[in-house]
């Protein structure tokens, strides 16, 4: 049984690429107390185990979903981004720059540290700071460097492996350094700034405090022209129409 499931997987690995998705949320849904992985984590964590199968999936199709991902990112982050940097941006880019070469630096050292290869440091530094834009990055950096292709591909193959595992350190590590390092370089009060940006970002609440929408009978009401096309239809004399 395991066999079939194994060469099936292996024929069609598309359907590898479902059954990861849907274990990971899966995953992601279970909740230990009040501490969740995630979808995302529980994807990739998924996706690791499958892998581990020797399945081979098309460099095109990891390309387009790569892509799409970044598109979906940046849909949905870019206006909040122009946003901020058109309010506050210089504190913001030397905070970004900052944390920029200190996350290279580290991430370089516990490479040297760890004895680990370009492909492996590489997945390490953008699962542990959950950068995925990095895996393009070093794919092509890989790619044009020279080396012997199958020396390459090895190295390209290590990438998702570290990205995974490093990926739920590295989403507990970025909110502690953004919920502590963050506003010490950027000199403000975390909690004070949250208040200030919800109340410019937002109407207000209503004088009498927040209420519920809910209601156990809703009614409507509705005007229809007189020459309107659903006159009569409803048995509605044209006399009641207003």
């Amino acid at each position: 049984m395991i066999e079939w499931i194994v060469s099936t997987l292996r024929a069609h690995p598309e359907l590898a690429i479902f059954l990861a998705i849907g274990i990971g949320y899966w995953i992601g849904s279970l909740k230990f107390g009040s501490f969740s992985l995630g979808t995302v984590t529980g994807t990739l964590l998924a996706g690791l185990l499958i892998g581990q199968l020797g399945i081979t999936i098309s460099p095109d199709v990891k390309s387009v979903f790569f892509l799409m991902f970044l598109f979906a990112v940046g849909y949905g982050v870019g206006p909040q981004f122009v946003r901020g940097i058109a309010s506050d941006g210089a504190p913001q880019a030397i905070f970004a720059v900052v944390m920029c070469i200190i996350i290279l630096i580290v991430a370089y050292v516990c490479a040297w540290f760890g004895g680990l290869d370009a492909g492996f440091g590489a997945g390490m530094y953008a699962g542990s700071q959950t950068i995925s834009a990095s895996i393009g990055l070093a794919t092509d950096a890989l790619n044009g460097s020279g080396l012997p292709p199958d020396e390459a591909k090895r190295m390209i193959d290590e990438i998702p492996i570290a990205y995974a595992v490093c990926y739920i350190w590295g989403t507990v590590g970025t909110g502690l350094i953004l919920a502590r390092i963050g506003p010490l370089l950027t000199g403000i009060n975390l909690a004070e700034e949250c208040q200030r940006y919800e109340k410019e970002h937002s109407l207000g609440g209503p004088g009498a405090g927040t209420t519920t929408a809910w209601h156990q009978l809703e009614t409507r009401a509705f005007q229809v022209p007189a020459q309107g096309k659903v006159v009569g239809m409803l048995n509605i004399p044209v006399e009641q129409v207003r």
